[in-house]
């Protein structure tokens, strides 16, 4: 527990100067758009709110019970499992091919590849599900910054 303060401390300390040096961002650069200063605000408003939960938590957990504890091994999940290097490398090669796929097949088509093949490895079963999932999150973050933000992403060179 005393970890997590030393981490809470710091983190805000970081909040602070980084707080101190967004000050001399201008405000707009363009009427009716949010402008630099606007996304680093939010950025440090919630470290702060989370490093100060960091420092006031109290560490305690309460343990699962024995129904729960077997439900979770049936699911899969085992108690301090060791995630290998290999494993690590794997899910970073997937992320680099997706990168790519996004940059050929465009922002909507390679993520949601991407993002499926991440979820199978991570252990998601069902790969309905995974593509499900994945096509509800990156058409969320799609509306977002295209419709909302009015930030185009990548359409692919492909295509």
């Amino acid at each position: 527990m005393r970890q997590n303060r030393i981490i809470a401390v710091i983190l805000l300390a970081f909040v602070m100067v980084w707080g101190y040096l967004t000050t001399y961002l201008p405000e707009t650069t363009m009427i009716e758009e949010p402008g630099p200063k606007f996304f680093p605000f939010i950025i440090l408003i919630l470290m702060a709110f989370f490093s100060v939960l960091l420092f006031f938590d109290n560490g305690k957990r309460e343990s699962p019970t024995e129904l729960e504890t077997e439900s979770l091994q049936e699911e899969g999940v085992r108690e301090n499992e060791v995630f290998p290097i290999s494993s690590a490398l794997k899910l970073f090669g997937v992320f680099f091919l997706g990168i790519l796929m996004i940059y050929f097949l465009g922002f909507n088509v390679g993520m949601i590849i991407a993002l499926s093949t991440m979820l199978r490895m991570i252990g998601w079963k069902l790969l309905p599900r995974a593509i499900v999932f994945s096509t509800v999150a990156t058409l969320g973050v799609f509306f977002l910054f295209d419709w909302l933000l009015r930030i185009p992403l990548p359409t692919g060179i492909l295509f």
